[in-house]
C-alpha cells in the first residue's frame, strides 16, 4: 500500500502477550491530499509491518495483525 501521497509519522513497538515484539510502521496523508479520493478511498491513515502487511488498529493502543496475533503498544516514536 504504499504511496508517495503518505508519509510515515510514526513508529510503533508492540507486543504480544507471549513477549514477542513487532514494529508497526503508521503513515498518514493530508487531509487535503484526500479530498481528491472517491468515497471508497477516504482512508487517510494506514498502519503496516516493514515487509507492508497491513495491520489494523483496534484503538487504545492496540492492533492486529494480519495472522490474527493481538499486540499492545510499549513504545512509540514520531518520524519527522
Amino acid at each position: 500500500m504504499t504511496n508517495q501521497s503518505y508519509k510515515r509519522v510514526m513508529e510503533v513497538v508492540a507486543a504480544a502477550d507471549d513477549g514477542t515484539t513487532y514494529r508497526i510502521d503508521r503513515y498518514c496523508r493530508s487531509q487535503a491530499q484526500g479530498a481528491e479520493k472517491t468515497a471508497e478511498d477516504r482512508s487517510n491513515a494506514y498502519c503496516c509491518l516493514p515487509d507492508g502487511q497491513l495491520v489494523q488498529w483496534r484503538g487504545d493502543g492496540n492492533y492486529q495483525l494480519p495472522d490474527g496475533t493481538l499486540v499492545t503498544t510499549v513504545a512509540t516514536r514520531l518520524c519527522e
